[in-house]
């Protein structure tokens, strides 16, 4: 009898060549499967963390729009009465040539249309030197200086049956009227 040989070869060989590629394939699937996932996992997390810091800039903007609104009506009203206080020092002092000026253009129109005409004036006393100046340069000979009534500050100019009031101090009125639409406005 002869012992019976033990065949090592069938232990000692590896798997066929179908099983290797088999196995090769399931590790190929088994990594583009973990590629895709941690792949949309951190583009998951990247867009969430995105969307935070858009979310945290937008409220960040907010809150600074608010506050620069805050500042802005502060200033407005601080500087307001600033402002107010200019014009009442400055425009009593251009009161004088503004009145002027708009006297003249309306002695020129009088007397462009009615050349003829008898023109009134009346004003406080101390306008009357000026106002006889702008009747000069008007070359308007039918002009008469009046005194105002006590305590009124503006001149009134009187042609036929048609009258002109030019007060400065709407002027001054209308300046502090727009200071006060900044003031309230945004």
């Amino acid at each position: 009898m002869r012992p019976a040989v033990l065949r090592l070869d069938s232990f000692s060989a590896g798997p066929s060549a179908g099983v290797q590629l088999a196995a090769a394939a399931e590790r190929e699937e088994a990594f583009q499967l973990g590629y895709e996932k941690g792949l949309a996992e951190g583009r998951e997390g990247s867009l969430d963390a995105l969307t935070d810091a858009l979310a945290g800039l937008g409220r960040d903007m907010q809150a600074s729009q608010q506050a620069e609104a805050a500042l802005r009506r502060e200033l407005r009203a601080a500087l307001a009465p600033v402002l107010h206080t200019i014009v009442d020092l400055l425009g009593p002092r251009s009161e004088k040539e503004r009145l002027r000026h708009a006297l003249g253009e309306e002695l020129a129109r009088i007397v462009e249309h009615v050349p003829d005409g008898t023109v009134i004036l009346r004003c406080p006393q101390d306008l009357q030197p000026d106002l006889a100046d702008c009747i000069d340069r008007a070359r308007f000979p039918n002009a008469r200086i009046e005194p105002l009534s006590a305590g009124l500050d503006r001149v009134e100019l009187a042609a036929g049956q048609g009258s002109i009031i030019l007060d400065p101090s709407l002027f001054t009125a209308g300046l502090k009227a727009i200071i006060d639409d900044i003031k309230t406005g945004d």
